[in-house]
């Protein structure tokens, strides 16, 4: 009977071994969880995207002013005094057209002094004439040879005063009116009835209204796909008569590359370039207008990834996936750098074909910077 009490504390006390033990081992748990979850908060967060298998547009908009393809300044000649205009802007014209008259009463008066001066000398030639027949009939050679050369030098004092006649009478005939090269329409007038001519500043300017319009522009050379000469185009009009008429490409001529600065080790980039002249044609253009066109070049079958998740190394790109690791606490995150081949980008996406899958999840944004083998936080 003495033995039953000792034997009952004993196993009271293992009792409560046991469970001061477990509630060690509990709290022991309890601090390390808590401690994993203080640590956790201070890993980067990160936000995930799934990328997925689609098409690239890509989008590039330019244009430029319409202007005629063919305008021709024309000019008079410098000193000649406006007489007449005969046309005004927006005048439609035919080849050899008078456009402009001038007062040519002064080189007409200088024509008809040289043919006086001509007749001049015609009747002092038949004087000399008969000077060398008399001379001839004595035989005095003296007077023969005198009389020969007189004549010499006559006949070329008529040839020079013909000539001048001749070139006096092609400037009437050239200088005395302005007309017009083509037939078109007249795009502007600075001749003013009664002012000089300068010969310089175009007096009518006129442009080939057959060939109609054009504008030109530059655009990347990997936006033009597959446009070639010839291919047609939407073409939107600006201003008060906005609209949309067809264009058509005329020109693909290369262009200086575009230069920009660059990251890394590299210290420019360039972006080759190509110049679109693009011909219009419409009854209401009158030239200034502004034109604009825009293109899309579709890239099919790549994976599309955000803009923002790529990251730039040298010549390098890469994006940050996410490795997921079992452990005794739970599963785990850590950063995985892959590099990725780019083949085009437009604003916010790029086509991807190498480096990663469709459906992987990769890291968008982080709240603090990532290296590989970082342990995350995902939210």
């Amino acid at each position: 009977m003495e033995i039953q009490p000792a034997e009952q504390a004993l196993i009271s006390r293992k009792r409560t071994i046991r469970i001061l033990f477990g509630l060690f081992i509990g709290l022991l748990i309890g601090f390390t969880l808590f401690s994993n979850t203080l640590k956790s908060l201070t890993l980067p967060k990160v936000a995930l995207i799934t990328v997925e298998q689609g098409e690239l547009v890509h989008t590039f908009k330019g244009g430029g002013t319409v202007k005629w393809r063919m305008e021709s300044a024309l000019s008079g000649a410098a000193g000649g005094k406006v007489k007449q205009v005969n046309v005004k802007v927006g005048d439609l014209v035919k080849k050899g057209q008078a456009l402009v008259v001038y007062d040519t009463k002064d080189i007409e008066n200088q024509i008809l002094d040289e043919k006086a001066a001509l007749d001049k000398l015609t009747i002092s030639t038949k004087e000399l004439e008969n000077r060398y027949i008399e001379a001839y009939r004595n035989g005095d050679e003296m007077s023969i040879e005198g009389a020969r050369n007189d004549l010499a030098v006559s006949s070329i004092d008529k040839d020079v005063l013909q000539r001048k006649i001749q070139k006096l009478q092609e400037d009437l005939s050239v200088n005395g009116t302005l007309t017009a090269p083509f037939s078109g329409i007249v795009t502007k007038v600075g001749a003013v009835e009664g002012v000089d001519s300068t010969g310089e500043a175009p007096e009518i300017v006129i442009a080939n209204q057959s060939l109609g319009f054009d504008f030109e522009f530059l655009v990347p050379a990997d936006a033009i796909g597959l446009l070639e000469k010839g291919a047609k185009l939407d073409v939107q009009l600006s201003g008060s008569n906005a609209r949309q008429i067809e264009g058509r490409i005329e020109e693909i001529q290369d262009a200086e590359p575009l230069t920009q600065p660059g990251e890394g080790a590299i210290q420019m980039k360039y972006t080759a370039m190509k110049r679109l002249i693009v011909v219009v044609q419409d009854a209401a253009l009158q030239g200034g207008e502004r034109a604009d066109v825009e293109l899309t070049k579709t890239t099919k079958d790549v994976i599309l990834v955000d803009n923002k998740a790529i990251h730039n190394e040298g010549d390098k790109t890469y994006i940050f996936g996410m490795e997921e690791r079992t452990g005794p606490l739970g599963n785990a995150f850590y950063v995985r750098k892959q590099y990725i081949t780019i083949i085009d980008s437009n604003e916010t996406q790029s086509a991807v074909t190498e480096g990663i899958f469709s459906q992987q999840q990769i890291i968008l944004e982080s709240s603090d910077p990532l290296q590989e083998g970082d342990k995350i936080r995902v939210h």
